[in-house]
């Protein structure tokens, strides 16, 4: 690729400079006007590579916030109030400050900000004008801080999904895949629905999930809780009241076992903390390996009732991803290759990546899928089907086939678990009347045996 310098109007009469990276002068012409520039001078200009400036790196704290990140676009504007004056400068950078604590980009605010640039896309806005357009009429700081940051991004030139990739803490990696194959085949608009889309349905698979989830485990929590501390509680009273009798010696076995117990951690309770920080130590820096981490992974997806859906998820988003670069024309080689990125399950990378060096020795790139675990014999069959007819279409229909088979795993999740929830809470309600309840019953039935037969 070449670098050229441009010159460009906005439609607001404003002249622009800026520089660009593309194959010829003609494409860069199209880039710009696409983007609601007005070309008045590219030409080709050589620099080198330790003057050309550099953006910041992805952002990879999960933490951060929106309005931190978008620095970027701040610079240029604090540098040219530098010009003008000192007091507007000190404004501006407490300003940044102070939003930074004030305000993220929430999922809302992100459906909203794709919503609205979809519309004004669909009534012909230019890039530029439609995040004009979004600046003026967004309220959050933050997501104002992001499409600030975008909009100075295609005023240089730059695709939307370029400033997107800083941004992926906030936008999913599907997302900003989606947005990525849509303006680089000139389907923006297209890809904007479909991401659109993409944001709804997953929104309201995890309200679905946490529905399932969250009744169940709390019904269990509470029932371990209220156990472990009716057993801390009543072991050592037991305990005195067999003392008291006279019958230490009669002392169920795993009622003593537990009080034992319970007396080591409270005497030994630092080598507990210890031994429990040096185990999760190890875990940590276990699962920070590949072959920990791949280990893990597969653990997860042999999970019961879990991992199917776990799978079905990774799955589905490999393969949406795969329909779309597939419908903007993308090889299927390149179609592997990009689509792979939306995967954070190493099982199901390497087998992707076996199925990418199958396609290109010759062989099936279909059949690594068959040694995933839990892996939909259907899909499979189909992916078989689409090698031989039309795969384009075929994982159109696979892509169907995960949301289906994903809305029936959570409807079966929902159902089974609050009878594995029930069935948790019983064997610790058993274990509870074994060490604590029967011993005590025992003791007061035959006290009361005793007195009445005195």
């Amino acid at each position: 690729m070449a670098k050229f310098k441009y010159r460009a109007v906005l439609s607001t009469g404003r002249v622009v400079n800026g520089t660009i990276d593309d194959e010829s002068r003609e494409k860069v012409i199209e880039r710009l006007k696409v983007n609601g520039l007005q070309p008045v001078n590219v030409e080709e200009t050589r620099v080198l590579s330790a003057l050309t400036p550099k953006r910041a790196k992805k952002n990879t704290n999960s933490n951060a916030s929106a309005s931190v990140v978008g620095k970027y676009a701040k610079e240029k504007l604090i540098e040219q109030q530098r010009k003008k004056e000192k007091t507007g400068l000190n404004k501006e950078i407490e300003i940044n400050i102070d939003l930074s604590f004030l305000s993220r980009a929430t999922k809302k605010d992100v459906f909203a900000f794709t919503q609205s640039l979809y519309l004004l896309k669909r009534a012909n806005f230019t890039n530029i004008r439609a995040l004009t357009t979004l600046l003026e009429n967004t309220d959050n700081p933050a997501m104002r801080s992001i499409i600030e940051d975008i909009l100075n991004g295609v005023e240089s030139g730059e695709y939307i999904y370029s400033t997107l990739e800083y941004y992926n803490t906030i936008f999913p990696d599907i997302y900003i895949e989606t947005i990525k194959v849509g303006e680089l085949s000139g389907s923006l608009t297209n890809a904007l629905f479909q991401a659109m889309n993409y944001l709804e349905t997953s929104d309201k698979r995890t309200k679905a999930l946490k529905k399932a989830l969250i009744g169940p485990l709390l019904q269990a929590v509470l029932m371990l809780v209220g156990t472990v501390v009716g057993i801390v509680v009543g072991v050592p009273i037991l305990e005195n009241l067999y003392a008291s009798m006279g019958l230490t010696n009669q002392i169920p076995a795993a009622t003593m076992a537990a009080s034992n117990f319970i007396k080591m951690v409270g005497t030994y309770w630092y080598i507990v903390v210890a031994a429990l920080a040096g185990l999760i130590t190890i875990f940590v820096l276990w699962k920070s390996t590949i072959h920990g981490k791949y280990q893990w992974d597969m653990f997860k997806l042999k999970i019961p009732i879990f991992g199917p859906l776990m799978l079905r998820l990774q799955l589905q988003k490999f393969f949406e991803a795969m329909q779309l670069n597939l419908a903007n024309n993308a090889k299927l080689q390149d179609a592997l290759d990009v689509s792979k990125g939306t995967v954070n399950n190493y099982v199901v990378l390497s087998i992707i990546e076996a199925a990418q060096e199958n396609l290109q020795q010759g062989d099936s790139w279909v059949e690594p899928f068959d040694r995933l675990p839990n892996m939909p014999r259907m899909a499979l069959e189909m992916l078989r089907i689409g090698m031989e007819t039309d795969i384009s279409d075929m994982i159109d229909k696979v892509v169907e086939y995960m949301e289906d088979e994903i809305n029936i795993t959570i409807d079966r999740t929902i159902k089974v678990l609050p009878q594995i929830s029930m069935s948790i809470m019983g064997i610790v309600l058993i274990g509870f009347v074994i060490l604590v309840l029967k011993p005590i019953m025992e003791v007061y039935m035959g006290s009361f045996l005793f007195d009445a037969y005195m």
